[in-house]
Formats: structure tokens, sequence, C-alpha cells
């Protein structure tokens, strides 16, 4: 074989053979194991050759991940760089400083520390961003054909700018063709005056005509404070086609439900210290767990507590009182007022034979509060149980905290009665806690857990109705009236559940009142008009919701008639005698037939879904 190679390559015609030497027999052997033929180069290419074996030898020596199959973000573009560290800083709402931090720069690559941006790059890019996302969220927003409400509401941001954000709310086709509830933001404002209700007002007004939306808006939904309602009624003076004042305002329920079950803890709750500066014994407990602990740090909530500026809390408008106004009078229940026993109707007595009082009710929970700070800030201690024991830190303005703090006290009490004894890990004789005392945990969370479902419930994403609101009210009004008519709970607590009660009645009136709540309740699938006849409404009331449930549908809904031209009318002779008296009862028949469809509506059975609830809002899209 190597001399016919050495003979073709000599007697051949193609130039190519010039550039290379003599055929000869090679070391390197084919896949059948035969030395192969080696046609030696006389130029540089051999130069090259050594020069690849080089570089891959190399690359065998250090190997990297993704040669492993190990993949990561793959190579980074210095161009998605800023748009990143846009979206980071944005989303986040980190300073523009965060970047200028060395410890930062040591963990991140060094690709991405030599293209990070600066403060002023940063500041442009976001801007950019929002512009361009506005512009195509007023596309989406203008496209759209049905109903809009608005979503109100301010805080205080960590670094205490005060902010307004606006959200729209809107039923939408997702991905997949199905009917969704959205809310998406609309702007975000921050307020640099006082919060009154003309400036909030100003300020909606602007985010509304930016997007060009003062056309769909059907309604507002926000807390009841005092201003905001003084914003409804600013609002109300654009004349928005769609929004017609108090009538349209949606107060949020799950603030409502916050206030009454804060409304119930407030007379266990540690009392304010007097002027001359004595504290109340539930001041002693705090004191007396905060000298046991050995960091000295102050009581966790008041590490937690907002900086809150009274002046912006309260309204500072000018708006007429009236006295016949019912939003005016049910605005007033702030999260600042308090009702004493002297606000309450059918007091119990507190004997001294009763087994807890009201100030044993702020004795045990100072106690709950000390085991579980103690828990919280003990490391050795938490060791000892921490298989039965979640640890939850305790938050004076959330009662929710309470609740899980209550349930834990009783799940894991048989473990505390064991550990408060121990010499080395327990606590003072006056932070132990008894057998009344757990009993009282058990009673608070018996009034509690409605309250926990109901905010479940309400603050998931797309299941909060308005038709709801009525049922969820009249659900807490039975609750907390039967812990009152039973003798087994203790006057304390029949007391706190009556001033549940007396605020809870307060915001029914606004259910009562607005017509999106009637409305709801009648064209709901399973309600109707047989709800409030079974809730005991007058028959004035359900008149009422029927009357505006027909006016909605008459003015939205109704088909428009085709106008034709009339025809020729022909005078029949009159007839006399049976056919005649036929014919009148028939007409007759006509005319009292139950052809309007609100009364076919409110004549059919409630609708099941295979004896389950219907989902109102899939049923009606059905139709």
């Amino acid at each position: 074989m190597t001399a016919r190679a050495q003979k073709i390559a000599k007697t051949a015609n193609s130039s190519s053979y010039a550039s290379y030497h003599v055929p000869q027999l090679s070391q390197q052997l084919d896949k059948h194991g035969r030395q192969m033929i080696a046609y030696p180069c006389k130029i540089n290419l051999l130069k090259h050759a050594v020069v690849c074996l080089k570089r891959q030898s190399q690359a065998d020596g250090s190997r990297s991940l993704a040669s492993f199959g190990i993949t990561g973000t793959g190579n980074i573009d210095p161009r998605e760089v800023t748009q990143m560290c846009v979206i980071w800083c944005a989303e986040s709402a980190r300073p523009f400083s965060v970047f200028e931090d060395p410890s930062l720069k040591s963990l991140l690559h060094p690709m991405v520390v030599k293209n990070l941006p600066h403060c002023q790059l940063l500041s442009k890019s976001i801007h950019q961003l929002y512009t361009t996302l506005t512009s195509l969220n007023m596309i989406d927003i203008q496209s759209h054909t049905g109903a809009m409400y608005l979503g109100v509401n301010s805080w205080q941001s960590p670094n205490r700018f005060d902010i307004l954000g606006v959200l729209i709310y809107r039923l939408c086709n997702g991905d997949d063709g199905k009917p969704h509830f959205e809310a998406m933001p609309l702007d975000f404002v921050k307020l640099s005056q006082s919060h009154t209700g003309e400036y909030l007002a100003e300020a909606v007004q602007l985010i509304v005509e930016k997007f060009e939306i003062e056309n769909k808006i059907c309604g507002i939904v926000s807390n009841n404070t005092s201003n905001n309602m003084v914003m409804i009624n600013e609002l109300k003076k654009l004349k928005w086609p769609n929004f017609k004042g108090e009538a349209q305002w949606i107060c949020c329920f799950a603030h409502v439900l916050n206030l009454i079950a804060k409304a119930i803890l407030r007379p266990f709750g540690p009392e304010r210290s007097s002027k001359f500066g004595t504290k109340n014994l539930g001041d002693k407990f705090q004191d007396m767990s905060d000298s046991e602990t050995d960091d000295g740090e102050e009581d966790a909530a008041k590490q937690i507590a907002l900086y809150r500026r009274s002046k912006d809390l309260s309204d500072s408008g000018d708006a007429e009182e009236n006295s016949t106004n019912i939003f005016a009078d049910v605005a007033n229940v702030t999260d600042e007022d308090e009702l004493d026993l002297d606000n309450i109707d059918d007091v119990s007595n507190e004997d001294k034979d009763n087994q807890y009082t009201s100030k044993k009710f702020q004795q045990t929970l100072a106690k709950f509060r000390s085991i579980a700070r103690k828990l919280y800030k003990s490391p050795n201690l938490k060791s000892l149980f921490i298989e039965m024991c979640e640890e939850k830190n305790y938050v004076a303005t959330r009662w929710n905290s309470t609740l899980v703090q209550l349930k834990g006290i009783f799940r894991c009490h048989a473990a505390i009665y064991e550990w408060q004894r121990d010499k080395k890990y327990g606590i003072a004789r006056a932070s132990q806690i008894s057998n009344t005392d757990i009993k009282l945990a058990n009673n608070l969370v018996a009034v509690l857990q409605l309250f926990f479902n109901i905010t479940l419930q309400v603050s998931t994403g797309g299941s909060a109705r308005l038709s709801h609101v009525v049922v969820f009210i009249d659900q807490i009004t039975e609750h907390l009236s039967t812990i009152i008519l039973q003798k087994k709970f203790t006057p304390a607590l029949r007391n706190a559940c009556q001033a549940g009660v007396k605020l809870t009645n307060k915001y029914y009136t606004l259910t009562d009142c607005l017509p999106l709540y009637q409305i709801a309740m009648i064209l709901h699938p399973l309600f109707k008009d047989q709800y409030f006849e079974v809730a005991g409404w007058s028959q004035e009331w359900i008149d009422k919701a029927i009357r505006l449930t027909r006016e909605l549908w008459v003015s939205k809904y109704k088909p428009q008639e085709e106008v034709s031209a009339s025809p020729a009318v022909t005078i029949a002779p009159p007839q006399t005698g049976f056919i005649s008296q036929l014919g009148a009862a028939l007409a007759a028949c006509a005319i009292n037939s139950p052809s309007d469809p609100i009364n076919n509506w409110l004549a059919g059975d409630i609708i099941l879904d295979q004896l389950n609830p219907v989902n109102d809002v899939e049923w009606w899209l059905k139709q």
C-alpha cells in the first residue's frame, strides 16, 4: 500500500501533491488496527497542528464546568448587566448606592463588576423602564371593554416616604381562555402633604386621567377612614360617567375584620401608663420578662412599631357633618376609636367569684407574651422542646399573631408546665401559667378562629366577592351573639364580644346602604332574594334591592329594541259572544304573565353545582 501511494503521488497530475513529501508509513493506527499512510507537509501547516495540540492538552488540564455538563447562566452579556441591576433595584426598593458596596462586588462575577452602572444611569434607566411599561399598560387598559374598579391605599415605606398606591380590578381572560380577576398596579405617587381627602382626590384624579380610564371606573375600594370619605365626595364632583360617589364606595372588608378583632382584644391589652408614670400589672410582667433576658433588648413590640404621624392619620378637611349620613357615622370608627363599657348595651357584671376578669385576662396575655419572648430569645430554651413548638414573635399591631401565639401555648402547655418549673431555664413565678390561663387561651381561640378563617379567604387573590361580605358579617354576628348568650364564658369575654357586635353592626349599615352589595346578592345564583328573607330583612329593604337590580339591568344590560316601520292599522269589526270573551281573557293573561326578566330570575330556584355552591361569575359568563 505504501508503494502504491508513493507511485500515485509521483505520477499524479494534481498540484496539491507538490505541497507534501513522499508518503510514508505512519505509526498511527486506524480503527482496524492497521498502520495509516502519512503525507508529511512541506509548508507551515505542521506548526499550526502543534499549536492546536498544545491548546487541547491545556484544556484537558483545566476544564470548565460547562465541559462537565453543568450549565448556569451561560456567558454574561455586558449589555444585560444594566437591565438586571435596574430590575433588581426597582423590584426590591434598594438604594442606587448599593452597587458601591465592596462586599457586594466581591460576590459578583468580574464581568458584572466591570459593567456595573452608576447611580445616575440607574435612575435614568428606571424612568425609561417605567415609561415603557406605562405605555404598554395604557394600551392594554384602554382596549379593555368591561368595568373597572380602583383600589386606593397609602402606606409609609421603610425610608419614611408616604406612598399612595392605585390599582385597578377587572375581569380578564387568561392564557387558557378562562376568566379570572386581575389586580394590576396603575401608579404610585409620593405624598408630600397632609393626607387630606382633597389632596388624595387630586392624586387619584391625576392617575386616572393619565391612563384615560375615567369613563370605565365603576367603583373605588379603600378603607373607611374619614379622609377617604372626603376623597370620594371630591371625586364625585368630577362627574365620571359610571361613578356616582358614596353609592359606589366599597370599604375594604379585611380592614373591617381587623377593626372588629382588635375591638374584642382591646380590653385585654396592656393599659396605657398613667401621667404619674405608674405601670399596670401587664407592664410589670413585660419588665420582669425583659430583666430575665441577657441581651437587654427592648420589647419586640416596640422595635417593630411603625412610625406614624398623627397629623397624617386625621382628616384636616372642612367637610360638613351630616347627622343623617350613615357613611359619616361609620367612618368615625377608626383604628384609634375605643369602645368602653359605657358604649355597650346589656353589659355582663364581673363578680369577684368569676374565674377570670378583664384584669386577669390582661395578666394572662402578659404571661403568654413573656413566655413567647423568652422562647424567642433563648437558644438553650428552644432546644429543649423545639420539636413541639414553633417560634412565633409577638406583634402588637396584628391580632392574628396573638391567635397563633395562643394556639401554640395551648398545643404545648404540657411542655410549658414542666419547663417553667425548671430551676435553670424556668421563669419567675408571677409569669408562670396555670390551668385557668390555658382555659382562657382556648376560649380566645374559639372567638378569634372565625376571623382568621375569613381573613384568609378574603386575602386570597380573585376569591373575594361583594356577595360574600354580607354572609361573612352575618356569620360574625351570629358567632359573637352565640358566645354572648353562653354562660360558660365569663362576663369579661362576653363584654368583649359585645364590643365586637356593636362594631359589626356599624359596618353592617354599609351593606344595607350600598347598592352594589344588594345587587350582588340578588344576582347570585345561590342567594337571590331568598337569602334576605332568611336573614330577616324587612320587605321594604328587599323591594329596594330588587328595584336597584332592575334599574341596573335597564340602564346597562337591557337589549335595545329595534325600531321598525309600524304597519297600517286595520280596524276590525267588534265581536260579541263567547269568542269575544275568550279573546279578552287571553289578552289579560298576556298582560299578567311574568315577562320581566328580573321577576323570572327571582321566581326560579336557587342554582347549585351538584349540591355544591356555584361560582357566580363563571355561571353568568356561561349564560
